[in-house]
């Protein structure tokens, strides 16, 4: 089904979005946010992030699911964040075919420094806003979000 939609109001938003997303890329906010941590590039963080949020004990494929790559990068990016002392990655004692990634301490320490660096970047970023208007963007972002996403996963 078509849904006419008027132009302005849509690609506002999806401008606005891709302002947003290509801001989040530059070098210089990549700089700010991963300044002379371990964590060597946004592709480590975004490995650390998903073995951290599948609650321990990710495999490849949960983390290129997370990253939304295919098997064979998540895979090439995982070895390096083993290599660099921040994974440890073992084979599932039910499965022999399958990897288990478990973040060690230093990993911990590292996600744990970057995320509260990228707390800090954001808040710093809307530090006049009244709360009010942080807690609205928070309900609208987290409503546009999850369309976003069930609509990704048709």
């Amino acid at each position: 089904m078509h849904i006419y939609v008027p132009h302005s109001r849509y690609d506002n938003l999806d401008e606005l979005l891709t302002r947003l997303h290509i801001a989040r890329q530059r070098p210089s906010w990549r700089r700010r946010l991963l300044k002379g941590d371990p964590v060597a590039n946004v592709s480590t963080l975004r490995v650390l992030r998903a073995v951290e949020q599948s609650g321990g004990g990710a495999s490849i494929s949960d983390v290129a699911e997370y990253m939304a790559v295919e098997h064979s990068t998540a895979s090439r990016t995982v070895g390096a964040v083993v290599a660099a002392g921040l994974l440890t990655k073992a084979y599932a004692t039910d499965d022999q075919r399958r990897c288990v990634l478990v973040l060690t301490d230093d990993g911990r320490k590292a996600l744990a420094t970057v995320t509260d660096r990228r707390r800090e970047l954001v808040a710093e970023t809307i530090a006049d806003w009244p709360d009010a208007d942080v807690d609205t963007l928070v309900a609208l972002l987290e409503r546009l979000t999850d369309r976003f996403e069930k609509s990704a996963a048709r």
